[in-house]
């Protein structure tokens, strides 16, 4: 009876880990397609497709900016951004969105 039981113990450990396995690996996709990268006089210039951002405190999501397309201009520090969204959180996790055509960002902070 104890080797059965252990030997269903074992199946559900595998079971869970594999499982635990396929949910880890199933998100992560090939970004390759989605970013192009040209080098000119003036620096690096990198386009990527499906722009996306994430800003995180404490593991909970602050806010999240999206676009369809992001110019980065490495010479100028910026980043141009094409059907941009902004989705805020505020401290009673409700949500506050905002669209625009474009955008800039600037990468260097102070």
């Amino acid at each position: 009876m104890i080797e059965k039981t252990r030997t269903l113990m074992l199946l559900i450990a595998i079971s869970v880990a594999g499982y635990g396995g396929y949910i880890f690996l199933s998100p992560f996709q090939v970004t390759s397609e989605n970013i192009d990268v040209k080098l000119d006089e003036d620096g690096l210039d990198v386009k990527i497709k499906n722009f996306k951002v994430i800003h995180e405190n404490l593991g909970r999501k602050d806010w999240e900016l999206k676009a369809d397309l992001a110019q980065i201009n490495q010479k100028k520090e910026i980043t141009k951004l094409n059907n941009v969204e902004y989705i805020f959180v505020n401290n009673e996790m409700r949500k506050f969105k905002v669209y625009a055509d474009f955008g800039t960002l600037k990468n260097k902070t102070n």
